[in-house]
């Protein structure tokens, strides 16, 4: 599965609403997509929403018709991310992997 990070921008009247909206989505709020966290983000982006998808159309898909539907979403701009780990996992698959050295 790929991850994706979805910023997106509200309506500044609407932004209760959509955050609102964007809580109440399920862990599976589509087929193949899943939900992993929502945050707010401060700048020029209001709110982040990562999640991971089973192919880039599913993501495409849960994107416009889920997120893009939203009353109060101005704009969506989505970046694939790549799989979190702990740096720890990460080191003691390294450390597997590693030939034992010859003398």
């Amino acid at each position: 599965m790929t991850e994706y990070l979805v910023l997106l921008k509200l309506n500044p009247q609407k932004i209760a609403n959509v955050i609102n909206t964007l809580r109440d989505f399920p862990e599976k709020p589509s087929p193949g997509v899943d939900l992993h966290y929502l945050m707010n983000v401060f700048g020029t982006w209001d709110v982040a929403v990562w999640f991971d998808a089973d192919s880039s159309d599913k993501a495409v898909d849960f994107i416009q018709k889920k997120i893009g539907q939203i009353s109060g979403v101005v704009d969506a701009y989505t970046v694939p991310t790549f799989p979190n780990i702990k740096p720890q996992q990460g080191r003691e698959a390294a450390q597997k992997n590693e030939a034992p050295a010859s003398e």
